[in-house]
């Protein structure tokens, strides 16, 4: 009886610290923006430096089809002009806007056309906002 009750004491604690640890920041994680109840993969991640550049994630079948994706940036702030997503069957959907990223925020729901879709490879387009001292990593979330 004593060892079942330390056994889900430790559950219990270990819980709460995986609980707390999700998100970040005090931030809800990242399925959880805009409703988001879909399953959530992270496709890839990059590195930005000082200057302005552009990147790209390479995303294979093997991942599966997504109707969504989202873009999270850590470490510092960043610029983001561009996003364009090209499509398995040889389609191309353009994410022609100007964000501006705090540290550690995420990009709201950019929905794909035409459903759930496979996903050759994302390229973006940015710039670090401090430069000197601003790298930033971009990750790639998709929704499926």
């Amino acid at each position: 009886m004593h060892t079942m009750k330390f056994s889900l004491l430790l559950l219990t604690i270990l819980a709460l610290g995986f609980t707390a640890g999700c998100g970040g920041r005090g931030a809800r994680p990242i399925n959880t923006q805009d409703g988001d109840a879909d399953r959530v993969e992270l496709l890839g991640s990059r590195k930005v430096d000082f200057k302005a550049d552009h990147d790209v994630i390479l995303v294979t079948l093997k991942e599966g089809t997504f109707h969504a994706l989202r873009v999270e940036v850590e470490g510092s702030e960043l610029e983001m002009w561009d996003i364009d997503v090209f499509f398995s069957n040889g389609g191309h959907q353009d994410f022609n806007t100007r964000v501006h990223f705090a540290e550690g925020s995420w990009s709201r729901r950019l929905d794909l056309r035409g459903g759930a879709r496979g996903i050759k490879k994302v390229t973006f387009k940015y710039k670090s906002k401090k430069p000197r001292t601003g790298k930033a990593t971009v990750k790639l979330y998709g929704i499926h």
